[in-house]
């Protein structure tokens, strides 16, 4: 069965509520499978598993808005984040380096 559309308007979901709770099961729920076969079809098709992707794509847009200026505690909860520790530590993992750091170069 190909999966490839599915995963396309996954991504395209994901992408259009990056601001909102994300978790596999609305996730999976949205594209119409159970979470266990979506979240292994997810990982086959693109090479990440669903909530990495989720995350890697919430870094990409904070490091946007942190580059415009905006203080890395708004950032981080605009993104789901719990604790501004928990993201600059996934933020530093993915950019090499702090949040803040950029505000101030």
């Amino acid at each position: 069965m190909n999966y490839s559309e599915s995963i396309e308007k996954t991504k395209n979901y994901i992408m259009e509520h990056l601001s909102d709770e994300l978790t596999a099961e609305n996730i999976a729920y949205q594209a119409g499978y159970s979470v266990f076969h979506f979240c292994r079809v997810f990982k086959e098709e693109t090479g990440k598993s669903l909530m990495s992707y989720v995350r890697e794509k919430r870094l990409e847009l904070a490091e946007t808005d942190i580059e415009k200026g905006e203080p890395a505690l708004d950032v981080a909860l605009k993104y789901g984040f719990e604790t501004q520790s928990g993201f600059a530590r996934a933020y530093e993992r993915k950019f090499g380096e702090r949040p803040t750091r950029k505000m101030h170069a």
